[in-house]
């Protein structure tokens, strides 16, 4: 792991800090109990950072189970028919955002909203925020990918 702590996870590598892992770890744990965005959408949008960034650690980890099917086509979200309308409308977002957060546009945010409404909106962008974030450290801190992933189809 290097300059940071002997951690070779998330989890051990944010415990150098106890008081912030603990914060960090509910407010990531609230991602996913939330009643905004189904959790499969959002693990879909986190998996789509992961590898837009080349991310394999990211890729491997497994916040949410979601079918084989989507995890197997995901690069090609826009045209395979294994994801919904309201899914396409989260990944498109996504992909602008993990390029440029100043590129997104009316038509994207609104899309969001026609599923999700703005609240929805609000919160896939919260999300995408500690997603990339946390995609970019494990990237900077070297973490190995040893996680094996699990899907729905499993």
């Amino acid at each position: 792991m290097g300059w940071v702590n002997a951690g070779n996870d998330r989890d051990a590598t944010l415990q150098v800090v106890p008081e912030l892992a603990e914060r960090f770890a509910a407010l990531y744990r609230s991602l996913w109990t939330q009643r905004r965005i189904p959790p499969a959408t959002l693990e879909l949008c986190r998996l789509r950072l992961a590898q837009l960034h080349r991310s394999d650690v990211e890729l491997q980890r497994s916040d949410c189970e979601i079918p084989a099917s989507q995890l197997d086509n995901l690069t090609r979200w826009e045209s395979d028919n294994c994801f919904s309308v309201a899914e396409r409308a989260c990944l498109a977002f996504t992909e602008v955002y993990a390029m440029d957060v100043q590129a997104l546009t009316d038509e994207q945010a609104d899309a969001v909203k026609t599923h999700f409404g703005d609240a929805g909106l609000v919160l896939l962008v919260e999300a995408l925020g500690i997603f990339d974030g946390m995609t970019r450290l494990s990237l900077l801190w070297r973490l190995p990918a040893t996680v094996q992933r699990k899907t729905l189809d499993e």
